[in-house]
């Protein structure tokens, strides 16, 4: 096959195409003329919610970088389960699995605004259920950095485009807080023993400091150490009742732990058949729908690459739209 002739425009393109795939600058470059402001505090979805951070909410407003660590935890990772992270062979988006998918979700994520993320590998607790995990490797993340943000495989950001800094005005998340989870459903079950809804760990946001290591070592040890709070250990809701049970009755300081909506961050558009009243609005968690997690980073990522593409097709109009509509037959010395 001979070589395609080149004419005087073959040049070296130098923008974002031009980037590596490998190169996590692509991920970041792509979504960066969609990111949201953080000077804008308000953000409407594309079904017209509208949603505006409080002036006095409005504490967050540099990009925290990797300062900021998402992770995901589980015990059951394995290098030699195929279609996932760990997995060498390359993934295929036919037949992949919810959980791939929120992972995959969680770490274009964090290569958009710039943060860390970590996979973890937990070991398993003994004696406990498995999602006790989680308060483990939160409390070791917050070690290392200042603002650690935990999601279950299951659960989604839904708007890529949104910063973390951004949701943390919307939720009032202050210097103060140690974390912040979202409320769960109103069903009878998800109620402590003193009538308050409990906290879903599907999703939480904490925040380094002396007392949210304290607040950590008295959660993971709470079986142990708080008369009754050993029952969750292997029943259900497991660490998360401990937490709401027990943990935010100790530290109960102003702003030290935030309730997220439950609308905003629980629950999800496809449960009760659309019309559950939490509909995961910025982070869907998809306990009962856990292959939807697939669909929804499908329609972030094509939202995005139409747009973009759209986008760079109107910059270069000029030179990439020829109306010969104007030319009559037979047609000579139109420029193409």
């Amino acid at each position: 096959m001979g070589l395609v002739p080149c004419h005087s425009f073959c040049t070296a393109y130098d923008g974002l195409l031009g980037l590596q795939f490998g190169d996590a600058a692509l991920f970041a470059e792509l979504w960066k003329p969609l990111v949201h402001s953080l000077d804008n505090p308000v953000f409407v979805t594309a079904k017209g919610e509208r949603f505006k951070v409080p002036p006095a909410s409005q504490r967050w407003t540099q990009p925290l970088g990797k300062r900021v660590v998402i992770i995901d935890t589980d015990t059951r990772l394995d290098e030699a389960e195929e279609r996932t992270m760990l997995h060498r062979d390359p993934l295929e988006y036919t037949g992949l699995p919810g959980r791939t998918g929120g992972h995959l979700n969680h770490y274009l994520y964090a290569l958009i605004h710039g943060y860390d993320y970590r996979l973890i590998k937990a070991p398993r607790y003994r004696e406990r259920h498995g999602t006790w995990v989680k308060t483990a490797m939160m409390k070791e993340a917050l070690k290392t950095h200042d603002f650690v943000v935990s999601l279950d495989a299951d659960a989604v950001l839904t708007h890529l485009n949104l910063p973390i800094e951004w949701l943390m005005n919307l939720w009032d998340v202050t210097p103060q807080t140690l974390i912040a989870m979202a409320e769960d459903i109103e069903n009878d079950i998800d109620f402590d023993s003193h009538g308050k809804l409990i906290l879903n760990t599907g999703f939480m946001i904490a925040l380094a400091s002396e007392r949210s290591q304290d607040m950590m070592d008295l959660w993971e040890d709470c079986p142990n150490r708080i008369s009754g709070c050993d029952k969750w250990k292997k029943q259900w809701a497991h660490e998360q009742s401990a937490f709401s049970g027990y943990i935010r009755y100790v530290f109960n300081e102003t702003n030290e732990v935030k309730n997220i909506p439950c609308n905003h961050a629980n629950g999800n558009e496809y449960y009760d058949n659309g019309h559950g009243a939490c509909q995961g609005v910025f982070v869907s968690h998809n306990w009962h729908t856990k292959e939807k997690t697939v669909e929804i980073l499908s329609r972030s990522v094509m939202n995005t690459v139409v747009r973009r593409l759209h986008g760079q097709f109107q910059a270069e109009k000029g030179d990439l739209f020829i109306d010969g509509s104007k030319y009559t037959y037979p047609i000579e010395n139109l420029p193409i």
